[in-house]
């Protein structure tokens, strides 16, 4: 993650530090200190600072944006209110995909179906951006949560794991191990909601039995349940995944992470190539791949990473330039 919240929103918003500055009637030096952490932002300019930048109070900030589950809050963006689930299936019933969608994202594959687009580019509310081949498409269902039946295939449908849209939720996953490491990256408050989130704590599981909240035979089960969870969120936050035309199913770790940027945003640029391998230098010289898109459903990469990439990308053409 490594960019300070306002300096990632300033980077989403197309800005310089001087373009910003000259906005909020400040010097680009002292603007500068306000988006390094050496100073706070005056209370009185943040909302003056989230519409120069075209967003909210809690993205400058570092806190959890608002997310509309229910679909009923029209102050929330359709890129953060949740429709349902697409169902996606191709020729083998159990290769078949459930994705959970925003009403940004349902929009965006009716398009792309319309203009017969080579390849459909869908981000999912589970971490994934998925680049499927349109040909490979036996029928696709689409489901609004208030109707909450995904298709024929419901059995089959694998590797959702629900709605999950923040990406400093999946950097933590991703650093799981390191967790001191990327603290400073975070404001506290939030670090602490994420650490009593996704950290299992058998301490608190066991004053959960003894009060009698939870019975004493299934101290195991959870235990085992919530390294499993952990585990499958790892999985997505760390690997590339993509699927063969029989149905086989292959992943590879993401050792370097501007791999993921490059390969994926030269198919984002041009949804319609299908003759260009897919090159995955998963490990530099010594260990590469070739993928035919031809021969595959589908290829997914963990989006969180994706973006990383395009802040660092935005960054080196606006700051850098």
């Amino acid at each position: 993650m490594t960019l300070s919240p306002l300096k990632k929103a300033r980077l989403l918003a197309g800005k310089t530090q001087v373009e910003v500055a000259e906005a909020m009637g400040v010097s680009q030096p002292n603007y500068q200190r306000w988006e390094a952490g050496n100073a706070s932002i005056p209370a009185g300019k943040i909302k003056k600072l989230a519409k120069v930048l075209e967003t909210n109070v809690e993205a400058i900030l570092g806190k959890a944006q608002a997310f509309d589950t229910m679909g009923i809050d029209g102050s929330i963006s359709d890129s953060r209110t949740y429709f349902g689930e697409v169902a996606i299936h191709f020729a083998i019933p159990q290769a078949s995909l459930l994705l959970p969608l925003s009403e940004e994202q349902r929009l965006s594959i009716h398009n792309q179906l319309e203009n017969n687009q080579n390849i459909l580019i869908i981000e999912s509310l589970d971490n994934r951006i998925v680049f499927i081949r349109r040909k490979s498409i036996y029928d696709i269902y689409f489901s609004s949560e208030a109707y909450g039946d995904f298709g024929p295939e419901h059995p089959n449908y694998k590797h959702n794991l629900g709605i999950l849209p923040n990406d400093d939720f999946w950097y933590f996953i991703e650093n799981i191990e390191f967790i001191d490491d990327i603290k400073e990256e975070y404001e506290e408050e939030r670090f602490n909601e994420l650490c009593d989130l996704i950290i299992f704590s058998e301490e608190k599981l066991d004053q959960r039995i003894a009060a009698g909240d939870i019975a004493a035979e299934k101290r195991e089960e959870i235990i085992a349940s919530a390294s499993k969870c952990l585990e499958k969120l790892f999985q997505r936050a760390t690997t590339i995944t993509w699927q063969l035309l029989s149905g086989q199913i292959r992943q590879e770790n993401i050792i370097e992470k501007e791999v993921v940027y490059d390969t994926f945003e030269r198919i984002m640029f041009d949804p319609d190539d299908l003759d260009d391998l897919i090159y995955l230098p998963i490990e530099g010289y010594h260990r590469s791949i070739f993928i035919n898109k031809n021969s595959i459903d589908y290829i997914s990469i963990p989006m969180h990473t994706f973006n990383e990439g395009s802040l660092k990308e935005r960054e080196r053409l606006i700051d850098r330039s």
